[in-house]
């Protein structure tokens, strides 16, 4: 039986966040159009100068999530061990500082829930 994806990679409870990471990435490449411009002009038209900022803006972008969805993928086993509370769940270090500091606290998360749970159990009832 195929394990259920609790947290799919795109969801369309998403979609508001996929929109404004659009709206960025199509702001981002109009002001890089426009240095693109500013450095070359007047020997570059429009078009090509946002076309050009427009793919490698996305280019940028892509190559970002597919490292993240990389690194994620060399977390998950590590996650899966500290889901179980594991004490030293050995999740391995990546280079994203994004999902480093999503690790730090999920690591944090476990030590404080395994201290809070620690002192209810040695609390007389």
């Amino acid at each position: 039986m195929a394990d259920e994806v609790r947290y799919p990679l795109l969801r369309t409870e998403n979609i508001p966040a996929y929109v404004t990471v659009m709206t960025v990435w199509i702001g981002f490449s109009l002001v890089s159009a426009v240095g693109l411009r500013a450095i070359l002009a007047p020997t570059l038209t429009w078009t090509p100068a946002v076309i050009w900022a427009l793919l490698t803006t996305m280019g940028g972008m892509a190559i970002m999530f597919g490292a993240s969805a990389l690194n994620l993928r060399k977390l998950r086993a590590g996650f899966a061990r500290l889901s179980k509370g594991e004490p030293n769940p050995q999740i391995p270090p990546v280079w994203c500082p994004v999902l480093t500091m999503a690790t730090n606290a999920a690591v944090e998360l476990q030590r404080s829930v395994q201290v809070r749970n620690a002192a209810r159990d040695t609390t007389p009832h």
